[in-house]
C-alpha cells in the first residue's frame, strides 16, 4: 500500500515537472549571418515556405554597389531534425553563376553551419556563420535626415515701402526769358516800309 502511494506521488511530481518546464524552441536559421569570412553578411528570409539568402553587407563598402541584395541562397527545404536540404548556395568570390547543393542546420541561435556539396556530401565544404548583431547596418539602407530649413527671408510687411511715387502735375510755362521778352517787344513795334522798289523795317513809333 505504502510503495503505490509513493509510485504514485512520484508520477505526479513527475507530471507536475513536464507541464511546468518550457519547451525551448528550436534555433532558426532566419535572420542576418557574417559568414566565414568576416567580409560579407548574408540576410536569411523565408520566401513561400523555403529559405533564400541575399548578400546585405560588406565590409568593405566598396563592394556593396554591386554586390548589395545579390542573391546566393536559393530553394532550401526543411527535411525535418531542424535542418534544410535539397537548395543551391553560390559562391560570389570565385564563380558567382555556378550553384551548388547546400545543407543549412543552426547550430544554436548564434551559429549557423552551411555545408556546399556537389552531389555528394562527403564532397563538401563546411562553413559555420554567426549571428549578425541586431544593429548592423544593411546596405542600401538610407539614413534619414530631417529636411533643409528655408532661409529665413522678411516677409513682405516687414519690408521697408518704397516711397510712393510723386503725383504728377501740370508742368507751368518756362518763364520767357528778358531777352527774348525784348527781341519780341522789339520785334511788334517794328513796321515794314517799302520805298523805291525795298522793304524795309523801321521802327513803329516813327511812323506815328
Amino acid at each position: 500500500m505504502k510503495r503505490s502511494c509513493v509510485v504514485a506521488l512520484i508520477g505526479g511530481m513527475c507530471a507536475v515537472a513536464a507541464t511546468s518546464c518550457p519547451a525551448f524552441a528550436a534555433p532558426s536559421p532566419i535572420g542576418v549571418w557574417i559568414d566565414h569570412t568576416g567580409r560579407g553578411g548574408v540576410e536569411i528570409t523565408d520566401c513561400g515556405g523555403k529559405l533564400c539568402g541575399r548578400l546585405v553587407w560588406f565590409k568593405d563598402n566598396k563592394h556593396a554597389r554591386d554586390g548589395c541584395n545579390f542573391q546566393i541562397i536559393g530553394n532550401v527545404r526543411s527535411v525535418g531534425g531542424n535542418r534544410w536540404d535539397g537548395g543551391w548556395i553560390v559562391d560570389p568570390d570565385k564563380d558567382p553563376n555556378k550553384k551548388y547543393d547546400v545543407e543549412i542546420t543552426p547550430l544554436s541561435d548564434q551559429k549557423l553551419r552551411v555545408m556546399g556539396y556537389a552531389g555528394m556530401k562527403f564532397l563538401s565544404e563546411t562553413m559555420v556563420w554567426t549571428r549578425a548583431p541586431a544593429d548592423l547596418k544593411k546596405c542600401g539602407e538610407e539614413i534619414a535626415t530631417p529636411a533643409a530649413e528655408p532661409s529665413e527671408t522678411p516677409s513682405e510687411a516687414s519690408q521697408p515701402s518704397s516711397p510712393a511715387p510723386a503725383p504728377k502735375t501740370m508742368s507751368e510755362p518756362a518763364a520767357e526769358k528778358p531777352a527774348a521778352r525784348e527781341a519780341t517787344r522789339k520785334k511788334s513795334k517794328d513796321c515794314k516800309v517799302s520805298y523805291a522798289g525795298y522793304t524795309v523795317p523801321v521802327p513803329c513809333g516813327v511812323l506815328q
